[in-house]
């Protein structure tokens, strides 16, 4: 397996794959992005999702949507010349760029347990929290400043809202509970998926965001990469991981 990339439609090893130094998406960060995964039988999970959630990110960000068709077509060129199973990342850059990059899955990162931080939920005042955008820094440096897997962010509420790469996700008393998509946040594919996971096996579910000051039975944060994966350490204090019900949640994923 190699990693692979297309840049308009144009493949080549990663290590060849360039774009102007002018484009604003290196210049001021302007771009939006995805990212998923391709099974080992090349399947892709949740694509559609990604590509309509891609498309929203595009409205809101001004920046020109190329069509799911084109988009589904280079996933599936990108992965098949890396070799499954496969990590795929989808970018849009402000100067109309169209970049698939397509890298080995490491497949010890499903469910790996991680630790993590609490840090300060910020509304963005412009493009909202629907933008899946790719202006990162302060989320990437406060995970580094934090020596941590993720930092996870908390309102005026002492409310999780959602993590710097992930959803995050709390079981209360056998209730799983998660915030609601209701614009503050990133609406989670991963955490869509996780809730009918949890209907379907009966677990009773509450679209609101968990208290950030505990206590819980289980702490999770969730991503296209991750699954479900617990919450070990908070601000340097260890949790006790799995519960019954995030057990159950990663044994009925998705393969």
């Amino acid at each position: 397996m190699a990693a692979w990339a297309l840049v308009d439609g144009v493949e080549s090893p990663l290590e060849s794959a360039v774009i102007p130094i002018t484009d604003p998406a290196l210049t001021v960060g302007w771009s939006v992005f995805e990212t998923l995964r391709i099974g080992e039988d090349g399947d892709a999970p949740h694509l559609d999702e990604h590509l309509d959630r891609l498309h929203g990110s595009c409205a809101g960000a001004v920046i020109p949507f190329p069509g799911a068709d084109v988009l589904r077509t280079e996933v599936h060129r990108a992965a098949a010349r890396c070799g499954y199973p496969a990590r795929i990342r989808i970018t849009l850059t402000g100067g109309g760029r169209r970049l698939v990059v397509a890298t080995p899955l490491d497949l010890q990162r499903r469910h790996r347990p991680v630790r993590a931080a609490r840090g300060p939920h910020v509304d963005e005042p412009f493009l909202g929290g629907r933008v899946k955008h790719g202006s990162r820094a302060p989320w990437v440096a406060a995970v580094s400043r934090s020596g941590v897997d993720e930092v996870l962010l908390v309102d005026r509420n002492d409310r999780f809202t959602e993590g710097t790469t992930s959803g995050v996700l709390a079981v209360v008393d056998g209730v799983l509970y998660t915030a609601p998509h209701d614009g503050r946040i990133l609406a989670s594919t991963t955490v869509t998926a996780l809730i009918a996971r949890a209907q379907a096996l009966g677990v009773p579910v509450r679209l609101e965001s968990p208290c950030a000051l505990g206590p819980w039975d289980g702490l999770y944060i969730a991503s296209a990469t991750r699954d479900i994966a617990p919450v070990i350490e908070l601000d340097g204090e260890p949790l006790s991981g799995w519960d019954p019900v995030g057990r159950r949640l990663a044994a009925a994923s998705l393969r």
